[in-house]
């Protein structure tokens, strides 16, 4: 309808251009009615007002090339229907991170490793095995029993296996309450084994706690320094208060 305006001379080229750009952009009939209701000549009937075209997001899609305006009456028509939600896809599971291992140098590692050993029905401990991130230990079977069980740690306690017999008759000669040693001390004997040795920079192999018959039967902390490359190694000894330096581990 504007491109016929236009030919028979009723609107100039700038009047097409206005027009043209507010169809270009109309959001409802009634912007649309306005571009033609007031063109010069015969009135537009209701057969030949323009339409709107509704597409999805509400964009009105009006059809100018080269002059044209696409017409048609589609008051009878449905409305577009939305297209269908595309599915979400499925989830993929989610794997469960890995726990990272105790570090058995740790004040809290040793800490939990204590508080798990505490809540066994333990009556004594004969030896501890300590390495970086696991455990041996050697727990007595029963009060007064001359018998042990070995159990592992790793960041939790093992089903306890059976042991064997210690030697002798007093099981208090072999064995020791738990509560004989703090794991924090246990922690900064290993911290400062290699410096007391001589030897910084050395890593701490394995700490070993148990009786001693060297030093009277007490109960010690042993901290086993890794070995160089000519095989050499220390052991740095302290008793179980970790108050007393018992061996320095310098070679004499």
């Amino acid at each position: 309808m504007l491109d016929t305006a236009r030919t028979e001379g009723r609107i100039d080229d700038a009047e097409f251009s206005r027009r043209s750009f507010t169809v270009r952009y109309a959001r409802t009939m009634g912007e649309l009615d306005a571009v033609v209701d007031d063109l010069p000549g015969p009135p537009a009937t209701p057969k030949n007002r323009v339409a709107t075209v509704v597409v999805v997001g509400a964009v009105v899609v009006a059809a100018v090339g080269a002059g044209l305006l696409v017409t048609g009456n589609t008051a009878n028509e449905p409305p577009a229907q939305p297209p269908p939600a595309a599915e979400a896809p499925a989830a993929e599971p989610v794997e469960e991170a890995e726990e990272a291992p105790p570090d058995l140098r740790s004040v809290a590692d040793l800490t939990r490793m204590w508080d798990e050993l505490a809540q066994l029905p333990v009556a004594g401990i004969k030896s501890m095995y300590v390495y970086e991130d696991r455990a041996r230990l050697e727990v007595q079977t029963a009060p007064g029993a001359l018998t042990y069980d070995d159990l592992d740690y790793d960041g939790t306690l093992s089903a306890p296996e059976p042991g064997t017999t210690v030697n002798g008759d007093d099981p208090d000669s072999v064995f020791f309450p738990l509560s004989d040693v703090d794991p924090a001390v246990v922690a900064a004997c290993a911290a400062h084994a290699a410096q007391i040795a001589g030897r910084e920079g050395r890593a701490v192999e394995m700490i070993v706690i148990s009786r001693d018959v060297f030093y009277g039967d007490i109960v010690t902390i042993n901290v086993h320094l890794e070995t160089d490359a000519y095989g050499v190694g220390s052991v740095v000894t302290w008793d179980a208060t970790g108050q007393y330096l018992l061996d320095d581990g310098i070679d004499q």
